[in-house]
């Protein structure tokens, strides 16, 4: 029977933190039923396996993102809404590198992208866009551009590929610009 005060939640919380500390692809069920102060069998009434926790906690992430960025734009609107959802982007990416690593599996995963793990993000992004006067046609294209930045470049740093001298920080601040100046540019030519 299921411990009365261990829940869903509380398990992808335990996970998050342990792969944030050794990597998603280091998580095991045992180390996360000793986290919890569980026998590793007892985690079995709550996970079904090694790859669905993965799987939630990829879901968990996405969802902790979005409520993030969501968070952060309430009353910002026009290019600061779209700096300010970047880089809180960035920073839960970089602050949460194992969770990110769990993430970057919804492009592998086809039944948690029909779930929608990403949507909420790309929601917000239409969002941004739709306030802008961004031909209809382009939205699409914008859209996928900056996902691809924001994970690329998340994924780029988690991944040791930018130094460490705080330049991939700037780095991102001026691709985040470009996109925007990209965009005005959309506005004119719309």
């Amino acid at each position: 029977m299921p411990r009365a005060n261990l829940d869903k939640r509380k398990i992808l919380e335990a996970a998050g933190a342990l792969a944030n500390e050794i990597s998603v692809t280091r998580l095991n069920l045992k180390q996360l039923a000793q986290k919890l102060n569980i026998q590793p069998p007892s985690l079995y009434n709550h996970v079904q396996s090694l790859d669905h926790l993965r799987s939630d906690l990829m879901a968990y992430g996405w969802q902790q993102a979005g409520e993030r960025i969501a968070e952060a734009l309430i009353g910002v609107s026009g290019d600061e809404a779209i700096r300010r959802a970047c880089q809180v982007f960035y920073d839960y990416a970089e602050e949460n590198p194992g969770i990110f690593e769990a993430m970057a599996y919804c492009n592998r995963d086809s039944d948690r992208r029909k779930d929608g793990a990403p949507d909420r993000l790309t929601e917000i992004l239409r969002r941004l866009c739709e306030a802008r006067s961004i031909p209809e046609a382009d939205v699409p294209h914008v859209l996928r551009l900056f996902r691809s930045f924001l994970e690329g470049f998340a994924l780029l740093t988690h991944h040791g590929a930018f130094p460490k001298d705080g330049s991939a920080r700037e780095s991102f601040r001026y691709g985040v610009e470009f996109l925007i100046a990209g965009i005005h540019r959309l506005e004119e030519e719309g």
